[in-house]
């Protein structure tokens, strides 16, 4: 299994501290990532907005380009979902699909499935529950 963490500024300039911990929740997104049996998981934690949502674009972009058999992405810890994160998300579908690569959400909290469903994006994905 290998693990990186990525914070982002938020849109307060706020960044990780120098000391190792982590920065404020709203003001970060982590990202990490596992790899089992060809299946790759993307999990996020934090806010996905304007200031956040190219970190995550790019995150997806490398992995997609390893070809993997499949792709997670856990969304379980985010706490929000822009605009400009569902435009990530169906981006990824578009290209995840291109490359013959599937694509599954994990995804259980309002934060998540409230916009997907009220921009009706939630029947172009797989969605799944934790396990």
């Amino acid at each position: 299994m290998t693990s990186s963490d990525l914070p982002a500024e938020g849109p307060r300039g706020a960044s990780a501290p120098s000391d190792g911990g982590e920065a404020p929740f709203d003001d970060v997104i982590t990202l990490s990532t596992s790899h089992d049996d060809g299946t790759v998981t993307v999990t996020v934690v934090g806010e996905v907005d304007t200031f956040t949502a190219p970190v995550l674009r790019a995150s997806l972009d490398t992995q997609l380009e390893q070809q993997p058999t499949d792709l997670v992405i856990d969304l379980c810890g985010v706490q929000f979902l822009g605009s400009a994160g569902l435009a990530v998300l169906v981006e990824t579908q578009k290209s995840a699909r291109s490359r013959d690569v599937g694509l599954r959400l994990v995804a259980n909290t309002r934060a998540v499935t409230r916009p997907l469903e009220v921009t009706g994006l939630i029947d172009l994905f797989t969605i799944a529950d934790k396990s």
